[in-house]
């Protein structure tokens, strides 16, 4: 993640950034910014591999404290992506089916990784 490439913004380079130590944090803008300390989750039982944020995302009545960025809600709003999201709201099986089919073909190409000096 963005967090574990700049120390100063993950848990894992600092004890407390400005991101995490619950301090006012105030936009480009100008306004404050409303955040949770620590993030926010996209679904309510983040801990749970499902496909709740499929469901989650098109619901307008999911709890506001819910992370919903633009590009999550984009996903049901491209044309070209928005059968699969469809289909992954609209059944678990189908989500863990594409998501094992993925998972497996990843592992199997492997991944390159190039030490930054």
């Amino acid at each position: 993640s963005f967090g574990r490439a700049y120390k100063d913004r993950s848990g894992l380079g600092a004890e407390k950034t400005k991101f995490t130590d619950g301090s006012k944090q105030i936009r480009a803008d100008g306004k404050e910014a409303k955040y949770n300390p620590g993030g926010s989750a996209w679904t309510k039982n983040w801990l749970v591999f499902d496909n709740s944020y499929f469901t989650t995302i098109p619901d307008e009545s999911a709890d506001p404290e819910l992370l919903k960025l633009s590009t999550d809600k984009t996903l049901f709003g491209d044309e070209d992506f928005k059968p699969f999201a469809e289909k992954f709201r609209d059944s678990q099986d189908e989500f863990f089916a594409s998501y094992a089919k993925a998972h497996k073909k990843l592992s199997e190409l492997g991944s390159k990784f190039e030490a930054v000096e």
